[in-house]
């Protein structure tokens, strides 16, 4: 039987873990190995800027897939509360329906700009000349221009998600214990059960 509760909250778990991959390597990518000439020989904790830009993106791609999973299993929620949001509707919920918008349009706009850099215009440098795509552009930017779009819808999607987290503490707190909780009963009775009859 499926369990929207538990679903949920596991789906959540999973976007939290993606989310806090990708922006902490986003933070170590701009802020310790930022991309400068020869930044790509630059390491840090054994792992290049090359393994630490993959872990960014796979992890932020993971996140992407998570975000649209879960704004799914939200939909009726989110219909029905824009439809009441000028109406009649409670200031609690207004404030959350406000919240997570801008939300969305951060984390739209952070992962438009970061598919378009990573996939639609790659890097490559200059090479001389021989790289068709060193000044390439979409909608009028470049990949530094989208660089750009991608780091600061970023870094307002992280403002806004500690934000939204401080207002679902209550919620994470109970689920967390819950299901601590369960597996801890689970474990003490896989253990009663393999004990060996006196």
């Amino acid at each position: 039987m499926f369990n929207k509760t538990k679903y949920n909250f596991w789906l959540d778990a999973t976007i939290f873990i993606a989310f806090l991959i990708t922006a902490i390597t986003g933070l170590l990518l701009w802020m310790v190995l930022p991309h400068e000439q020869g930044s790509q020989a630059l390491s840090l904790l054994g792992l290049s800027r090359r393994t630490w830009v993959d872990l960014h993106d796979w992890a932020g791609l993971a996140m992407l897939i998570g975000a649209t999973t879960h704004i799914a299993l939200h939909w009726k929620w989110v219909t029905c509360v824009a439809r009441r949001f000028l109406g009649k509707l409670a200031q609690q919920a207004r404030f959350n329906f406000s919240l997570n918008s801008f939300l969305f349009v951060a984390f739209a706009l952070a992962s438009l700009s970061g598919l378009v850099a990573w996939l639609v215009l790659p890097s490559g440098g200059y090479r001389g000349g021989r790289n068709p795509l060193y000044n390439a552009s979409l909608l009028g930017l470049t990949r530094y221009g989208w660089n750009d779009v991608h780091l600061w819808a970023g870094l307002a999607m992280i403002a806004v998600l500690v934000v939204h987290l401080a207002l679902h503490q209550r919620w994470i707190v109970c689920s967390i214990r819950r299901y601590a909780q369960a597996a801890f009963c689970n474990l003490q009775a896989a253990d009663q059960s393999n004990e060996c009859p006196a």
